[in-house]
């Protein structure tokens, strides 16, 4: 079938009773000229483009550790990676429309995994759209010649662009738009509701297992410059220039120094995820800090369903000492909150108080989680909830000692299509049980459909600071509960502690 688009034809095919339409361009290749441009419009073609194989993606080096190696993309690299992917039911009529941000700590990942070629939102009759976009320097590293902040997220807008000026010749409405994404795509999801280029491009918002983590300030940006450009040994000038391996490997190096290795003074705010290439604040595109933002209701006001997992930080802590001490969990955790104001060694001794049964790596599961993950999911929902609807899940089961569902593990039963074969999904995205899966990926539909979703329990109220509902997803069952992790935040504001602080982590 060939669809006609603002730029030329596509070509695309039928699979599983729907259309497919791979690789579609929604901005130009970022040639070594355009590397540090915003993204620029695709130049029209004639006759019919082929749009039956995916694209290339954006060069990547594995690097973040356990959780980063498994996300980085096997595929085939290239220069025309600002794609798009599509699948619709029918190419008439005017269905919701799912627009997907893949995640990867901002440095690895792309929309043409497996897990993301399922078809499932287009079997169920919703307009799907998965997005690549520049990843690392090329997305994220802040220039002092004038290049545009945030290029990552400049490039999800384009498509969003993209999606609203093309998707009717598909069979969508644009205005009935779902921007959703998972981990960085969850906390791209939230910035860009922060940014003022966005407004208008969609009608409600979906962060899973992220949401206002890893914002850089301009200082924090301008030491990352200056250790990229001193790892390469050239000037912002010759940047340009440098061969993208290069480049590559010297990213990589800087990527896992900062996750490896916390240090505020040199890595500033992105020392509480670890994650240097991260969207700034550079007063342009990016104004201020979402949560500031959602604060005064100047963030995209629109639905929002958000959550987490129950064991975000599982298997990050594969990577950690499993005899870890008390002591040693507070050594390893001091960088992260110093930018929050707090020591290592009093954030532990709050924990211990509130989670007496934890052992110490179960006390830093369970920090590290919720300061990546967890708590900015909980302050962004409560600011965001202060103007629009918002709905908060929690996935998977509450284990002793900060063990459950680990980060990521919703993802496989969210884009579960009912009749798939699951074994064509790596072993962390396959579905154990189908039936749960499909109850999970209908509550999603259910969302992007209408306002208010529907779920097996009947009616979701929705979440509040004084009513912190959330739908709680436990191997194969739902209920309605208080969210269990929102106390937790309280334990990282400036509470006065009538305990020594200096006993309780030895």
């Amino acid at each position: 079938m060939i669809v006609e688009t603002k730029a030329g034809r596509v070509e695309g095919f039928e699979e599983n009773g729907y259309h497919v339409f791979l690789g579609v361009p929604y901005a130009a290749p970022i040639t070594p000229e355009r590397r540090f441009m915003a993204p620029q419009p695709v130049a029209p073609w004639s006759g019919v483009r082929p749009a039956k194989r995916l694209s290339a993606v954006c060069s990547q080096i594995p690097t973040y550790g356990p959780v980063g190696k498994a996300a980085t993309s096997k595929l085939d690299f290239g220069t025309d990676f600002l794609t798009v992917n599509i699948r619709t039911s029918s190419l008439n009529g005017s269905a919701p429309v799912l627009v997907w941000i893949h995640g990867g700590g901002y440095a690895v990942g792309s929309a043409n995994e497996a897990v993301l070629q399922s078809g499932a939102f287009a079997a169920s009759g919703i307009v799907e759209v998965t997005v690549n976009y520049r990843l690392g320097a090329l997305g994220f590293l802040h220039l002092n010649d004038g290049s545009p902040d945030n290029r990552g997220l400049l490039d999800q807008i384009a498509a969003l662009e993209w999606v609203r000026d093309n998707i009717a010749a598909f069979g969508g409405d644009a205005k009935r738009m779902t921007f959703a994404g998972r981990s960085a795509g969850g906390f791209s999801v939230a910035a860009v509701m922060a940014m003022p280029k966005a407004k208008g491009l969609f009608a409600k918002a979906m962060p899973q297992s992220g949401a206002s983590t890893g914002i850089a300030t301009l200082q924090d940006a301008q030491k990352l410059n200056r250790r990229l450009l001193e790892r390469l040994q050239v000037t912002e000038a010759e940047l340009i220039d440098v061969p993208l391996e290069t480049l590559l490997i010297a990213q990589r190096d800087l990527c896992n120094q900062s996750y490896e290795d916390h240090d505020f003074e040199r890595d500033g705010s992105a020392a509480m995820l670890g994650v240097p290439f991260v969207p700034v604040i550079d007063g342009i595109s990016l104004p201020g800090h979402p949560e500031e933002l959602a604060a005064k209701g100047e963030v995209a006001q629109v639905p929002m369903m958000i959550g987490c997992t129950t064991g975000e930080y599982v298997t990050h802590a594969t990577a950690q000492p499993q005899d870890m001490d008390f002591y040693g969990a507070a050594r390893l955790l001091h960088e992260r909150v110093r930018p929050m104001g707090l020591t290592g060694e009093e954030i532990v001794s709050r924990y211990r108080h509130a989670l007496p049964d934890h052992s110490p790596l179960g006390i830093w599961r369970a920090m590290a989680g919720d300061l990546v993950f967890q708590n900015p999911a909980t302050r962004f929902a409560q600011l965001h909830a202060r103007f629009q609807p918002v709905y908060k899940y929690l996935y998977g089961t509450l284990e002793a000692d900060e063990l459950g569902a680990p980060h990521g593990a919703e993802v496989g039963a969210v884009w579960y299509r009912q009749g798939m074969d699951v074994n064509s999904l790596p072993e962390r995205q396959r579905p154990s049980d189908t039936v749960f899966a499909k109850a999970i990926h209908d509550i999603w539909v259910s969302f992007i459909r209408d306002e208010a979703p529907r779920t097996p329990v009947g009616f979701w109220p929705r979440f509040t600071a004084d009513k912190p509902t959330v739908l709680h997803a436990d191997n194969g069952d739902f209920r309605l509960a208080t969210d269990p992790f929102q106390d937790r935040t309280n334990l990282w504001k400036d509470i006065p502690q009538n305990h020594s602080r200096r006993d309780e982590t030895s």
